[in-house]
């Protein structure tokens, strides 16, 4: 304690004489805090202020340095000595409120600098400390409204501190970033911008526009800011974020080098491998991607994050098995990580596992779940994922009542994820074949969250499956706002028309989506919904062009995959090329009734009617309400003299075949069976009578 007195002696000694020279030659000994807060009345008296205000900071220092409270108390003491030496001075009142803040007081913090503003709005270091405050409460985990108020409340600050100084480039920076927060991706492109134009080395800037860019979508825009960088201040983060692009373009050849060329300049640069490996791995380079990721391995082989994308490759592309040692070795490495037994949870429920998949989940529901029901907006986010995949697996297993309570509980975790339960309660709804209670639910939720744009689409889907066709498209044409979201609205126009086979206007709608596409990826669901109509149109070979141009883009679609080999076996063409289309689906999601159904209903092309049966039955098991695979599998075992059970199976088309909302079995098809049915249960009868 000694020595502890004998330096503080010292450094006040130092105060003095820096007192003495800034005020003009002052040599007075300091008069005591009584005599110096009477004085202050009159007038301030700098030197007591100053004196006061080095004994605050040097107590600062000495609790920084000792971790003790009692220097704390002593400085803000002090800070108020020196604050009543000279009440005018709003840094000293700025100071404490630092302080304040510094050591978690932070009302008295927030109090000391509003009350500073109130008497300068432009004091920019109030300003300043109070945006740093709301900044650090955003990282708090807070509720949805509370982190809401504290965004808001940090642009506020900063705005005024751009506005005091509008060539503060960290303000703008840090303004940039939290604009992009708060979804105003304009202005935040727009502060970055003002920090480049003043300053166009600084990294942090071009990384954020950058970054700004790419999470918009906006992959033309990133590759031109970054393709300005000179290659000398090109560093590996820089080239990965182009790469990344590049990849995003689908320009795979410049996506390749350019992560070659970010990887020889940072080879251990682990994150930057793993960011290489999904590019390829999305353009179905699974070979490429499997290569990148094992030099993970061989780097680091306790690196769980690789062993969770490589279960994911291996699950994309069949190999289930290898894809759970190597998700069981990531939840090893990995054991807090929710995301290992979200994945070990989708591949169970690939190979068929649904029991499984819902059980995983509900665990993983139960170690994430808070008492209070208090959840930030990533834990909510997080939550609703969660939620919506366990509903999923119900609804597969048309448990429809225990999907429905699980979206509800959607609901509860806060307006911005409301609005995604009521859609899948809805789509529910429609599946469970109760499409006028879907349609009410849909236009209560537009009125609850009228500016949620998936709920109007939904409600005017709906409007159009029954019916209402026109009003369907008049309420999704009052969406197009000449924005990026129109593509997806134009879409929706497309499956509306097409479903009510008005195919010129579906066409019409789908080259409208199409020509708002201009990144490869968008393009894929426009491509792919233009190939169902000209399929439905009996444009065959245009069709299979579209489907073609799917799968060049995205090898591993398994949607295309299957309609493509569908659309042939349905027509009895060019069969062997058919199942290997539909193989490839399967490789993808080996308990997909669809697909199931079509690789059973190309074999019975092929007449091998014990595998048209086998995937049939399966199809059905899977899916017990398309008439359709009813359908199928009906003519399946009367081909094999079956004929009671082809019987019950078309009984069970035509029963299912007035709520299906597919538009695959309509009412021509109907008539078609019913007649077959008919026909079907004479010979039946004359059968009977003749064993009689």
């Amino acid at each position: 304690m000694t020595s502890i007195r004998m330096k503080l002696a010292a450094g006040v000694g130092l105060f003095l004489f820096g007192a003495a020279s800034l005020l003009g030659g002052q040599n007075a000994a300091p008069k005591a805090p009584e005599a110096s807060q009477q004085a202050s009345a009159a007038m301030p008296d700098h030197a007591q202020a100053y004196y006061h205000y080095m004994l605050a900071r040097r107590y600062r220092e000495l609790a920084g340095i000792y971790n003790r409270s009692d220097f704390v108390d002593r400085a803000i003491s002090e800070y108020k000595a020196a604050i009543a030496a000279d009440p005018g001075s709003l840094f000293l009142r700025t100071e404490l409120a630092e302080l304040y803040w510094r050591i978690g007081r932070v009302d008295d913090a927030v109090n000391g600098a509003e009350a500073v503003l109130k008497i300068n709005p432009n004091d920019a270091d109030a300003h300043r400390l109070l945006g740093h405050i709301y900044l650090r409460n955003l990282s708090q985990g807070q509720t949805d409204q509370a982190a809401q108020d504290s965004l808001t409340k940090a642009i506020e600050q900063f705005e005024a501190l751009v506005k005091i100084d509008p060539s503060d480039s960290d303000s703008n920076l840090i303004l940039g970033r939290l604009y992009k927060l708060n979804n105003q991706g304009d202005k935040a492109a727009a502060a970055f911008k003002k920090v480049l134009n003043s300053d166009p080395s600084s990294r942090d800037a071009l990384i954020s526009l950058g970054q700004l860019y790419i999470d918009q979508g906006e992959y033309d825009a990133a590759i031109q800011l970054l393709g300005e960088v000179s290659d000398d201040d090109m560093d590996s983060s820089l080239l990965g974020m182009l790469a990344y692009a590049y990849g995003q373009k689908h320009d795979i050849d410049k996506a390749v080098a350019t992560y070659e060329k970010a990887l020889a300049n940072d080879p251990e640069n682990q994150e930057l491998r793993r960011s290489y490996s999904e590019v390829l791995l999305a353009n179905g380079r699974t070979d490429a991607a499997r290569e990148q990721l094992e030099k993970i391995l061989q780097t680091d082989p306790q690196d769980g994050a690789t062993y969770l994308r490589l279960g994911q490759l291996d699950r994309r592309i069949g190999k289930f098995d290898q894809a759970r040692q190597e998700l069981d070795r990531a939840r090893t490495l990995m054991p807090d990580n929710p995301e290992v037994p979200y994945q070990q949870a989708l591949l169970e429920e690939a190979v068929g596992n649904d029991d499984k998949a819902a059980g995983i989940v509900q665990d993983l529901l139960k170690k994430t779940e808070d008492a209070k029901g208090q959840y930030s907006p990533g834990e909510a986010n997080n939550r609703a994922i969660f939620l919506e995949r366990l509903g999923s697996i119900y609804r597969e297993q048309e448990k429809y009542g225990q999907a429905i309570e699980t979206f509800k509980q959607i609901l509860t975790l806060g307006k911005s994820q409301a609005p995604r339960g009521e859609g899948l309660i809805i789509e529910t709804l429609r599946l469970a074949h109760q499409p006028t209670e879907a349609l009410k639910r849909a236009q209560e939720a537009v009125k609850r969250y009228p500016n949620d744009r998936s709920l109007k689409v939904l409600q005017a889907s709906l409007l159009g499956e029954q019916g209402q066709v026109d009003q369907a498209i008049q309420e999704l044409q009052g969406l197009l706002n000449g924005t990026p979201s129109d593509r997806d609205t134009q879409l929706v126009i497309a499956q509306v028309y097409s479903q009510a086979k008005r195919f010129p206007e579906a066409e019409a709608a789908a080259q409208k989506a199409l020509a708002l596409s201009p990144d490869p990826d968008d393009q894929v669901r426009a491509i792919f919904i233009l190939g169902s109509i000209y399929e439905r149109e009996k444009k065959y070979d245009v069709a299979e062009e579209q489907f073609k141009k799917v799968l060049a883009v995205d090898p591993l679609n398994g949607a295309a995959a299957n309609y493509l080999g569908y659309m042939l076996a349905d027509r009895g063409v060019r069969l062997e090329e058919s199942v290997h289309y539909i193989q490839k689906a399967l490789e993808t999601d080996p308990n997909n009734g669809a697909y199931l159904d079509s690789l059973g209903w190309a074999y019975f092309k092929m007449n091998k009617l014990d595998l048209a049966e086998l995937n049939l039955e399966k199809a059905v098991h899977i899916i017990s309400n398309d008439p359709t695979i009813h359908e199928h599998l009906g003519r399946v075992y009367l081909q094999e003299g079956k004929k009671r059970q082809a019987e019950q199976e078309w009984e069970r088309a035509l029963q299912e075949y007035p709520n299906a909302s597919s538009s695959d079995f309509g009412p021509e098809q109907a008539g078609k069976l019913r007649k077959d049915l008919d026909k079907l249960k004479q010979n039946l009868a004359m059968d009977d009578s003749s064993r009689h």
